[in-house]
């Protein structure tokens, strides 16, 4: 059945005249709009006697990447053309969307050549549209190709600071020794598309990351974590039912957008899950969370609502927590060794790491939940024989120092027996103990963990969270 409101947009959207693309409606009612590149879908699925439920998807022709995907429900059309216009400049920018080129530097170009061609091929067979060339360290200063990002040797790393002034529109960062050394062009590709934010927080099997501690409870809870990437905003949700995880899904736009949460909440009936049934949600986000109100500088977002407003809109609990915080939360409940855990995240290039900390099974918050915001100190350190944490952030020795800084400052204050730790290019235990030991004895190195699985804690963490909050509220 056709709502009023679905019938609005369904003649709305076929009067749209995008450029390249042709718009046509199917058998069944499902709207297409065809590119050279991408195939994008309106799709209508029944709700209730009188709503609807949209569906908007593009999919890229070369990878099949679903470069947006969302559901909504159809009650106002304002909202519904909205919508479309973000997918439609997402169509746009698909057709735009060209080579992406990286340039290889050392101090000659012989090896770096060799690693360029190896990138290229590896890319080619991916699918990716990436291109890479290579230059001696001094004509590359001296060129004035444009280039989105300039990977450097180790050996000329700590020049880093001359490039990126010679560059300043591309981002300089060192390819870390390890890779470099062992010529593996996927590693390097990867690690590209991670500093350029093109990549995405890695897929995961449900229930890959299990909890050892005592988690049993009847709850039906689902989970919502907020993943920011450079070509746009990723929604992750998953429904826990007794503490297993029975449902994924995900929502991918161009642009963050909190309203977006209460659109999949809304639309989550249409996979079968019922609002009424459940007994939280819990949404697990970056910045400062007090209270189910968010703070996040980098988004200037001063002082969100969000977790009173969706309680309210909803009729159900909803408890809102940092991200961080979260996955410190999963490390501790995923072992029973430790009973105080830190969990420190930090990626190659960002501003900013992020912090977690589990004392005795608690986790701790402070004041206005302002524990666990690295970005008040680590800059305060000194990063020689970089000029400052900002040249530091983009190589793999500066990640090793900033690595180094904020654990050795966790275990000066609250000494945790564990670390776990998901930091870019950081991947040598021994040599960060020995760091570290070097400062304040072996006998005070907690244990060191390195995460490869941020987004499985998170969500882990985030439902233990709402367990402990639901326990609270009833003991209340």
């Amino acid at each position: 059945m056709k709502s009023e409101v679905g019938t609005a947009f369904r003649a709305w959207v076929l009067t749209q005249h995008l450029a390249g693309a042709t718009v046509r409606m199917e058998h069944g009612g499902q709207i297409v709009l065809d590119t050279s590149r991408s195939r994008a879908e309106v799709n209508f699925y029944p709700h209730t006697d009188e709503r609807e439920i949209c569906e908007l998807r593009i999919v890229r022709h070369g990878d099949q990447d679903a470069s947006f995907f969302l559901h909504f429900v159809l009650e106002d059309l304002t909202r519904a053309e909205e919508l479309f216009a973000e997918m439609a400049e997402v169509l746009a920018a698909n057709e735009r969307l060209q080579t992406t080129k990286a340039l290889l530097c050392c101090t000659s170009a012989m090896t770096t050549t060799f690693f360029a061609n190896k990138m290229n091929e590896t890319a080619q067979a991916l699918g990716l549209q990436y291109e890479f060339c290579a230059m001696p360290y001094g004509q590359a200063l001296q060129t004035t190709q444009d280039f989105a990002a300039i990977m450097l040797a180790p050996q000329v790393a700590h020049r880093r600071h001359d490039m990126a002034q010679a560059h300043p529109d591309a981002l300089v960062f060192e390819i870390p020794g390890k890779v470099f050394g062992t010529y593996d062009a996927t590693a390097a590709i990867r690690l590209l598309m991670h500093a350029l934010r093109d990549d995405e927080p890695a897929d995961v099997d449900m229930e890959s990351l299990s909890p050892i501690r005592d988690l049993a409870n009847d709850y039906r809870i689902l989970v919502i974590t907020l993943f920011a990437v450079r070509a746009g905003s990723r929604l992750s949700y998953r429904l826990y039912d007794h503490g297993r995880g029975i449902l994924d899904g995900l929502v991918r736009k161009p642009k963050v957008n909190f309203r977006d949460i209460e659109d999949l909440i809304e639309t989550m009936e249409a996979r079968s899950v019922r609002l009424d049934e459940l007994d939280a949600i819990g949404i697990a986000v970056p910045g400062v969370v007090s209270k189910g109100i968010v703070r996040l500088r980098d988004l200037d977002i001063d002082e969100l609502d969000l977790g009173p407003h969706l309680s309210k809109r909803f009729g159900l609990p909803v408890f809102v927590n940092n991200n961080c915080n979260a996955a410190a939360v999963a490390c501790y409940m995923s072992q029973s060794e430790h009973e105080s855990v830190m969990f420190f995240k930090q990626e190659l290039g960002h501003e900013a790491g992020g912090l977690g900390t589990v004392l005795g099974g608690r986790l701790v918050q402070g004041n206005q939940n302002l524990a666990g915001e690295p970005k008040f100190f680590e800059r305060r350190f000194s990063y020689a024989p970089y000029a400052s944490y900002d040249d530091a952030r983009w190589t793999s020795e500066g990640m090793f120092q900033i690595a180094t800084n904020v654990t050795l400052a966790s275990v000066a204050l609250t000494a945790p027996e564990a670390v776990y730790l998901a930091v870019d290019t950081v991947d040598d235990v021994v040599a960060l103990r020995a760091e570290l030991a070097r400062e304040m004895g072996e006998h005070y190195v907690p244990d060191i963990h390195l995460v490869d699985d941020y987004p499985e804690r998170v969500y882990l963490g985030e439902m233990a969270l709402c367990v402990r909050q639901l326990r609270e509220s009833t003991a209340k």
